[in-house]
């Protein structure tokens, strides 16, 4: 599950795909960062920023603070432009969903709302259940989210008490796989389109399923072309890039 050390697979017009690159060119740099849990995508770019002195830093496909995995960074005019691009790839997951908990958030994070005490639903029927949920589907997204109402974040509301109306959207789940049941929930794969939240997608199987569930673990193995195998981690790319400044 560790990030390799290998460069990013996707090559972009004009633009540098390095993780040890020490100069940062005009057009700019992507880079690949396997992000680590307790760390918002925002805290992942401040530290780079700080590393590199580029001010022109940014991510494509925000990651919950508790989630892991592919984190794509722009460093640079040119490769901040290209973010938008990238972010609306198609996105894999390893996600680890527990059942008989929902909770406010739809993770382990949030407040418990409510918990069965009923058995574990069978593995044949969480098959059946996930397999409900393959293709375009309705999703509404979690209350705690980023998207904004009247200008406001939606998490903002919900940590102030407020419930607000959250509209359905259309989203593709195109892989949803069972990989491994465990004591309280199962392990599943889920490759889907950009605007999919998972947490939203734990809590409907847990709807379904008619016991409840919630997001435990979140960790993103590809985004696109930009797998899990080829990104570095945070600590790694910092080190390697200091390392390379002070060859120079």
């Amino acid at each position: 599950m560790g990030g390799g050390m290998g460069q990013p697979a996707l090559r972009l017009p004009g633009l540098s795909v390095s993780p040890s690159l020490a100069r940062i060119g005009c057009a700019g740099t992507i880079i690949s960062i396997d992000k680590p849990a307790g760390m918002t995508s925002f805290d992942v770019v401040a530290k780079i920023r700080r590393a590199t002195g580029e001010e022109r830093v940014g991510h494509a496909g925000t990651l919950d603070p508790f989630a892991t995995g592919v984190l794509i960074v722009g460093i640079g005019r040119g490769a901040t432009r290209r973010l938008g691009e990238i972010s609306r790839a198609d996105k894999e997951y390893l996600t680890r969903v527990q059942l008989g908990v929902a909770t406010d958030t739809y993770d382990v994070t949030g407040k418990i709302i409510s918990q069965s005490e009923a058995v574990l639903p069978a593995k044949s029927r969480i098959e059946s259940v996930l397999r409900q949920f393959i293709g375009v589907i309705s999703q509404t997204p979690p209350q705690f989210s980023a998207i904004k109402i009247k200008g406001r974040r939606a998490y903002k509301y919900a940590r102030a008490g407020t419930q607000v109306t959250l509209n359905p959207r259309r989203v593709r789940i195109d892989a949803l796989d069972l990989v491994e049941m465990t004591e309280d929930g199962f392990w599943a794969r889920v490759v889907c389109s950009t605007g999919t939240y998972i947490r939203s997608l734990a809590n409907d199987i847990g709807l379904a399923l008619d016991c409840g569930a919630c997001l435990a673990e979140l960790r993103r193995t590809r985004i696109g072309e930009f797998s899990l195998k080829a990104a570095l981690p945070l600590d790694a790319f910092l080190n390697s890039y200091l390392q390379a400044v002070a060859a120079t």
